[in-house]
């Protein structure tokens, strides 16, 4: 990833933070994923990336759920990250290694994702089979980027940082909001794609 596109793909989550003060306004989905559309172009003219069009599926599955999230169709938004992070979590399992020593880093997200759901179950109604079947496919994705060839940076923090994105999208919707979430949400969610796109450009 060229330092062009990392300087403007900072630079656009900027102008996407500030913006969310006057929210919701018209187009505001264009902003939301442009960022994210950027990363997708990074990697397309990517000459030497053997999983290209799987990172590419990911990354505008990811946008499709943006958008869907921005105009209130929830669990259609849900439904297209639960792709996305599927696929991230077969590029990840393709690249297999057991790490025993990383073997606590995979108890502390089951642990940490045991305890949100804890929080957030007596509100989750009927969402409780969609949001459990993301649950899911996020951990799975998280334990196979910690049990992969890649470095704990930039592939586990970028998982481990999405993980966390969702789980204040989940705290905040069915547990106890607080302020700053929306941008606390944006702005992890945002490093997450990065540091995972960047970790898979590597290959």
């Amino acid at each position: 990833m060229s330092l062009a596109i990392k300087q403007s793909y900072w630079a656009l989550v900027l102008i996407y933070l500030i913006a969310m003060l006057g929210s919701p306004f018209a187009f505001e989905w264009v902003i939301k994923a442009a960022p994210i559309w950027l990363l997708a172009f990074s990697v397309l003219r990517q000459p030497l990336l053997p999983a290209k069009p799987w990172v590419l599926l990911a990354i505008l599955v990811s946008s499709l759920g943006d958008v869907l999230l921005e105009v209130n169709l929830f669990v259609f938004g849900l439904g297209a990250f639960l792709i996305a992070q599927l696929t991230y979590g077969v590029l990840f399992a393709r690249r297999y290694a057991w790490r025993p020593v990383r073997f606590a880093w995979v108890l502390f997200l089951l642990v940490w994702a045991l305890a949100v759901l804890i929080w957030c179950w007596p509100n989750l109604g009927a969402l409780t089979v969609p949001v459990l079947a993301y649950m899911v496919a996020i951990l799975w994705m998280g334990v196979a980027a910690l049990n992969s060839r890649y470095s704990l940076y930039p592939a586990f923090f970028g998982a481990g940082v999405f993980i966390l994105s969702d789980s204040l999208i989940a705290i905040g919707l069915f547990a106890s909001p607080f302020p700053g979430q929306p941008w606390a949400v944006m702005l992890t969610y945002y490093l997450a794609q990065y540091c995972i796109v960047q970790a898979l450009m590597r290959d």
